[in-house]
């Protein structure tokens, strides 16, 4: 395929979108791009959970203290 052969699936897409209107109607495919260009993305979840110190120190990362300390007991 060369740079100027189209690598559209429509010859023209002009006849196309006329096609897609006739069928559908000019208001549901305005609101269907609309809806399109209006759509939140959200943002991507978190591929794995945080490591755990103990999972930290095997791979050679420094560990992070963000625990409190532990008081000593009561009855000591």
């Amino acid at each position: 395929m060369t740079r100027l052969e189209s690598r559209s699936p429509f010859a023209d897409l002009n006849t196309a979108l006329l096609q897609i209107t006739a069928d559908f109607g000019k208001w549901q495919v305005l609101s269907a791009l609309l809806r399109h260009l209006m759509v939140r993305k959200t943002p991507v979840a978190m591929l794995s959970p945080p490591m755990s110190d103990h999972m930290r120190k095997d791979i050679g990362l420094p560990v992070i203290n963000d625990r409190p300390p532990r008081g000593l007991p009561h009855w000591i």
